[in-house]
């Protein structure tokens, strides 16, 4: 969001006004924001923007590969059924505004949203935003199709209520009881495009563990490989280019005992950082949304050729190409 709002360091005060965060704390991407510093952040936000619309326009740029380990088990699982579950068990480890839950339904599968505290006045800013974040996993398995279920939301229809349509299909109905939506069952056993069964197991155990701590109120246990450290590190912690003295500083090594742990485990510090990186680009260059100077720039990279050289390293072809292709435009 703060991107979004194309704020930097020098004018970025009234973003973090009546809030214990800084800039530096909010850059470095580790660790969680106190939901009242979050709720002041999200109202600051509002007011620099001066938009009504800031949660469908936030929330089409942040899309589900941004969430870590909850976007890669999504992206990565057999299909959108087992996507839903999995952002329905564990959306506690990336957002504590609503309990969502899944229940069978005549026409499929409904997901529902009960807030977990009386969101006020930020109730459609957040609303809105949460949605799309889900909306960008069920348009990455059904692909160019649009969606065909029903959308139900517990409140009245805004002033730009017609922009609802562009982002959740034509069946909308608002100032309901609650905000569910139903997923036809014939969209639930959808494949994913780029299933993949190590990276899924990798990423719910992330989750899992996240869970517990979260539970239980401490953190999680370690006993991983350094690769799944490493792995585990970046995942969890996207939109950043790691370098190897870093993450070797987070795991309490030395950057020779990294390389020296890696190679014993038969891999290196590049190759683990590049097959994630690539496949993150791949869910994010998914998203029709989002442009190639968007997903560089959520995915850490200062400017856009330095992401179009990286990226031509990794696939051996342009970004613009990669879309030509597996788009068919």
């Amino acid at each position: 969001m703060f991107r979004h709002l194309r704020l930097s360091e020098e004018n970025s005060r009234g973003f973090f006004a009546g809030t214990d965060v800084s800039y530096k704390e909010l850059m470095t991407l580790e660790g969680t924001i106190p939901r009242h510093d979050l709720i002041k952040i999200y109202q600051n936000a509002l007011a620099i923007s001066k938009r009504e619309d800031l949660g469908l326009s936030v929330g089409t740029q942040l899309s589900l590969s941004a969430h870590g380990p909850l976007g890669v088990a999504t992206f990565t699982g057999p299909d959108l059924r087992i996507g839903l579950v999995l952002l329905a068990k564990y959306s506690q480890t990336r957002t504590e505004f609503f309990n969502i839950t899944i229940s069978e339904h005549p026409q499929g599968m409904k997901v529902s949203f009960a807030e977990t505290f009386d969101l006020g006045e930020l109730r459609v800013f957040v609303t809105e935003a949460v949605l799309i974040g889900l909306f960008s996993a069920i348009t990455f398995f059904i692909g160019a199709a649009q969606f065909r279920g029903q959308v139900f939301l517990a409140y009245p229809k805004p002033n730009y209520g017609h922009k609802y349509h562009d982002h959740f299909g034509d069946k909308l109905k608002f100032n309901q009881i609650a905000t569910e939506i139903i997923v036809p069952e014939s969209s639930l056993s959808l494949p994913s495009p780029t299933a993949d069964l190590d990276l899924h197991q990798q990423s719910v155990a992330i989750l899992e563990r996240d869970l517990k701590a979260i539970k239980a109120g401490e953190p999680g246990s370690d006993g991983l490989s350094t690769e799944q450290a490493v792995t585990m590190l970046m995942v969890e912690n996207p939109g950043r280019i790691w370098t190897l003295k870093e993450v070797a500083s987070r795991l309490h090594m030395s950057p020779r005992t990294v390389i020296r742990k890696l190679d014993l485990e038969g891999t290196k510090f590049q190759i683990v950082r590049d097959q994630l990186a690539m496949k993150q680009a791949e869910n994010y260059l998914s998203d029709a949304n989002l442009s190639v100077e968007s997903v560089g720039h959520l995915m850490g990279f200062s400017d856009v050729s330095s992401f179009r050289r990286s990226f031509k390293r990794w696939f051996g072809e342009t970004p613009s190409q990669y879309i030509a292709r597996v788009r068919g435009g």
